[in-house]
């Protein structure tokens, strides 16, 4: 698969030319920006909207490596041995000097130049019926949505945890217009600049998203259930909480029932998905916008189906602690390996057709349930409210269960449980403020002898991604995350 190692300086050259008719070849293709040329009709601005979720599909963002950061960096999947499956993930063990393997940063400005690309020039369109309006105002919406995922991703995957300093630590490049590689060359703002600007991108989007069901774009419930997250992770609970309540109250969507849940992650556009990005069955790799996700990775059937990545046995040991949790059919085993080589079949492919071809489910129902049940606990309206939402989710996966009081480790642990593979262990557990505990004693983990630390915390400096050199090198005013290589 081709790797094209992109950069802001490079991207934003490539934007500004974007801008010219006298630059493009008479043919493009129909997933690239172009701008005011582009964007002489709604059908054209539509294409440029596909665009936007087809860059994110890349093994860089929402493919591969946003799942990896979040599961393979926590307790919940680790590569099977040291020379497979991406261990430098798994053990922190990037530096700045040799992270070119890293194009996430990369890859999320590009499409956040593509967002402001559409923002900046769709209202240029002349459209005057009343659906015409509304089909401009919604593309304009799923614009400001991406861009405000991307903006979040960013601040969790560069900057340190919002509760650690109050969003003090370096966050994204807040660039919002379409400007010149001179321009663009913005320094850092903060992790608090940086969610003000998603919840404001999110603000501007809501009012112009169309409440339809539209599990493949950006919607007003999709948008509302991000607004949730980050709230969440801003530790907003209030807040996080009405947004989460309005998705699960008013929404299309609804939780796949205990006897459907297996079959649910073979199915494409499935009710309990508010946001996920197609990849069809027919499509290879470089023809669906360079798609290649971490499930294939996982064992399918047989070892030779992928076999680098596997469960650990914490979260084994976690699904299992209580009997009759459908998520534990998820682990299999294989009769010539040990259970600690067990391996997940959560991800067999859309209809089980190809494991390599995944739907990446970014937004789910099942997360606003369990951010309702966090923002109800930590914030006003309490203990018995949060209760209803946790074991809602508690008995979808095991109907046998008894109902709970909900608290905040047992919200922690049903996140753990259900997500896996989804990218959110990590994430969760760093911005709480709490340890992630990788022993030796845990299947195959070779992280302590490959250097990392044992338990890490929000104060271990590589948490965060470093700027890469090549970055640095051809964009100075990016300042390095502290603890690298100047």
């Amino acid at each position: 698969m081709k790797k094209f190692i992109l950069n802001i300086f490079v991207v934003s050259g490539l934007m500004l030319s974007f801008t010219s008719c006298e630059d493009f070849l008479e043919t493009r293709p129909t997933n690239v920006i172009v701008a005011e040329t582009a964007m002489l009709t709604l059908y054209d601005a539509g294409i440029v909207v596909n665009g936007l979720y087809e860059n994110m599909k890349w093994f860089d963002y929402y493919g591969t490596q946003m799942q990896l950061f979040g599961d393979q960096r926590g307790d919940n999947i680790q590569p099977r041995t040291m020379s497979i499956g991406w261990p430098q993930i798994y053990t922190l063990g990037y530096e700045s000097e040799a992270n070119t393997y890293f194009s996430t940063w990369s890859r999320c400005y590009q499409t956040i130049m593509r967002c402001n690309t559409l923002i900046g020039n769709i209202g240029k369109l002349q459209v005057s019926s009343a659906a015409d309006i509304a089909k401009r105002d919604d593309y304009l919406g799923q614009a400001y949505a991406i861009r405000a995922l991307v903006f979040f991703d960013l601040a969790r995957l560069y900057g340190y945890p919002y509760a650690k300093d109050n969003g003090a630590s370096l966050g994204a490049v807040l660039i919002t217009e379409i400007t010149s590689p001179a321009n663009s060359k913005k320094p850092r703002s903060t992790v608090a600049q940086t969610y003000t600007q998603v919840l404001d991108d999110l603000n501007v989007a809501l009012p112009l998203l169309s409440k339809a069901k539209n599990t493949y774009r950006f919607n007003y419930w999709g948008a509302k259930l991000l607004q949730a997250r980050v709230y969440l992770y801003k530790g907003d609970w209030n807040n996080a909480f009405t947004s989460a309540k309005e998705v699960i109250d008013t929404s299309p969507y609804s939780m796949v029932s205990n006897a459907g849940y297996a079959d649910y992650w073979k199915q494409a556009g499935a009710n309990e998905t508010v946001l996920e990005l197609f990849v069809s069955n027919e499509a290879r790799i470089d023809l669906d916008g360079g798609y290649a996700s971490m499930w294939h990775n996982l064992w399918h059937g047989a070892p030779s189906s992928g076999a680098s990545l596997i469960p650990t046995v914490s979260w084994i040991n976690l699904v299992k602690s209580e009997p009759g949790d459908v998520r534990a059919t998820f682990i299999r085993n294989d009769s010539q390996y040990e259970v600690s080589k067990a391996w997940l079949s959560k991800f067999p492919g859309n209809g089980g057709v190809n494991f390599r071809l995944n739907n990446p489910r970014i937004l789910r129902i099942t997360e606003a349930y369990l951010i309702a049940a966090e923002g109800a606990l930590k914030g006003s309206a309490g203990a018995s409210v949060a209760s209803t939402y946790l074991n809602a989710v508690r008995k979808r996966a095991n109907p046998s269960v008894s109902d709970v009081v909900a608290t905040d480790d047992r919200i922690q642990n049903e996140r753990r449980k259900e997500f896996i593979g989804e990218g959110h262990r990590f994430f969760d557990q760093m911005r709480l403020g709490k340890p992630i505990t990788r022993a030796d004693g845990d299947g195959h983990n070779f992280a302590v002898s490959a250097g990392c630390p044992e338990t890490i915390t929000w104060d271990y400096y590589k948490i965060v991604l470093p700027i890469s050199h090549t970055e640095r090198k051809l964009y100075p005013e990016l300042q390095q995350n502290p603890g690298y290589t100047e």
